[in-house]
């Protein structure tokens, strides 16, 4: 079965206004769960989320810091996993991934990248209708 997604706007820090590949997941932590809506990043490696969002899902910041990289330049962060769940009607995929946490006051969408997710699913980007379709692959 495919899960279907429109696009969706993000609120951005500048006043720009545009519509993007995002879906809505939950994450969890030892803090509870929450639904987020996430930007799905064909272009990052893994997934990223801002500090004051792990703090709020009870996620471990107490791992080594390391220097992430990507469209902002150079970043401290932590790596570490959370665990996400995606559904819609009677489809629900739960499972782990590899996370950035971006330390600071940084404030951004989540996004969630290439490892492990896109392993998962086989994923369209239909620009012109803004859909995005995921048709999951099965165990690995």
């Amino acid at each position: 079965m495919t899960l279907t997604f429109k696009y969706k706007e993000i609120p951005r820090s500048n006043p720009t206004h545009s519509v993007s590949p995002s879906i809505p997941i939950t994450i969890s932590g030892n803090g509870g769960k929450y639904e987020f809506m996430v930007l799905l990043d064909s272009g990052a490696d893994v997934s990223a989320i801002p500090q004051h969002m792990a703090e709020l899902l009870g996620l471990d910041l107490n791992h080594e810091k390391e220097e992430a990289f990507g469209i902002g330049g150079k970043v401290p962060a932590v790596s570490t996993y959370m665990n996400i769940l995606i559904s819609k009607h009677h489809e629900r995929y739960e499972f782990k991934i590899p996370v950035k946490i971006i330390m600071g006051d940084s404030d951004f969408p989540p996004l969630i990248g290439r490892a492990v997710f896109f392993d998962k699913f086989d994923i369209t980007f239909s620009q012109s209708d803004k859909r995005i379709f995921l048709k999951y692959k099965g165990k690995d």
